[in-house]
């Protein structure tokens, strides 16, 4: 199959010179970053983890699993916006090279368990005050699960295309 004819996952062709899962090449505008799917996943994980710490920090109990979300809420956030700079403003050094690929697939992973153990230890964390917020969290952070486990898997189909 030619680069020319490929399309993306939603079938929709793709910019000359990118494949499915590629970060597109710097060009004039950002319009064929915004259109990967692994961008608007990367926008709606940084989304998600903001409510997931942000709630988990007003729960207020001080528990474990609540701090827990807050550190995986802050780094998740953290790293999206360090992966979104990258989708957007493409460094040479970093782009298109295999340790990025490495990194990216790897942290997508680690994170994913750390969403999904939080998530579960928060859920059985007794509830005294906040409930609604402790609630939120939860919900928010497996909704963060999904979003992280399709990035791994975007990441993943880089690195092998690398």
């Amino acid at each position: 199959m030619s680069e020319y004819n490929m399309h993306q996952p939603t079938g929709a062709p793709l910019p000359t010179g990118t494949s499915p899962y590629s970060i597109p090449p710097a060009g004039p505008g950002h319009a064929a970053t915004l259109r990967q799917p692994s961008t608007l996943l990367r926008i709606a994980e940084w989304s998600f983890s903001l409510i997931v710490f942000s709630a988990a920090a007003s729960y207020g109990t001080g528990s474990s699993p609540a701090s827990f979300m807050v550190f995986t809420g802050v780094m998740g956030w953290l790293f999206t916006s360090g992966i979104l700079a990258v989708y957007f403003i493409r460094p040479v050094a970093v782009y298109g090279s295999r340790v990025w690929a490495y990194a990216e697939t790897a942290i997508s992973g680690i994170w994913t368990l750390f969403f999904f153990a939080g998530s579960v230890a928060l859920a059985a964390d007794s509830c005294s005050v906040k409930c609604s917020a402790k609630g939120t969290s939860v919900a928010f952070g497996f909704f963060s699960v999904a979003a992280w486990a399709f990035s791994t898997w975007f990441a993943y189909m880089e690195l092998k295309r690398v």
